[in-house]
């Protein structure tokens, strides 16, 4: 990296804290999200001052150079969470996670035990309610994160709401049967 690309480099990187608070406020996504995120645009800016050499003065401040990827980071890892959970909510619950090192023989074994339980859950949630139970109870999301993250009509309040039947279902004979949680007598 050239000099003045280091200067600018370090100069953005004490905005440390404004990055983690814009990640924050544009997700309201746990700690750990923000942290992923933050991760994120240290890479791109990285990658950009390396690859391009220092910002020149058509790009404007630097800060503001930064909080703009930020808040397109933060956008592209809801995007990401939104479609991984999409995805798991689906047909293929080993998505969730990234299991790449995983041996796929155990990752079989996952996807074989998941599929009956997914489908009762099909069966007995609503799309919303599937969607809001697996982003809270997969991703330890909150309802501000899981309304922002399914969008359109979704408020903190239907997001609750749907989580609390969720929920309520689940602890019903008739699903626990279904499950296999609950023995049959």
């Amino acid at each position: 990296m050239s000099p003045e690309a280091q200067r600018q480099w370090e100069l953005m990187y004490a905005n440390v804290r404004s990055v983690r608070r814009i990640a924050y406020q544009t997700t309201k996504l746990p700690v750990w999200a923000s942290e992923d995120i933050e991760s994120r645009v240290w890479l791109a800016v990285y990658t950009r001052l390396k690859r391009s050499g220092p910002l020149d003065e058509r790009i404007g401040r630097l800060e503001s150079y930064l909080w703009t990827v930020t808040r397109r980071e933060a956008v592209a890892y809801l995007t990401d969470v939104r479609q991984r959970a999409e995805c798991f909510v689906g047909d293929d619950p080993y998505l969730l996670d990234n299991l790449a090192n995983a041996h796929p023989r155990a990752e079989e074994q996952a996807l074989a035990d998941l599929a009956p339980a997914m489908a009762v859950l099909r069966q007995e949630f609503s799309d919303f309610q599937l969607n809001v139970f697996v982003l809270a109870e997969a991703y330890g999301l909150k309802a501000p994160g899981i309304a922002k993250l399914l969008g359109g009509t979704a408020t903190n309040e239907s997001v609750r709401d749907a989580l609390r039947h969720a929920r309520r279902k689940l602890r019903s004979e008739r699903v626990g049967l279904r499950l296999g949680v609950l023995a049959d007598e």
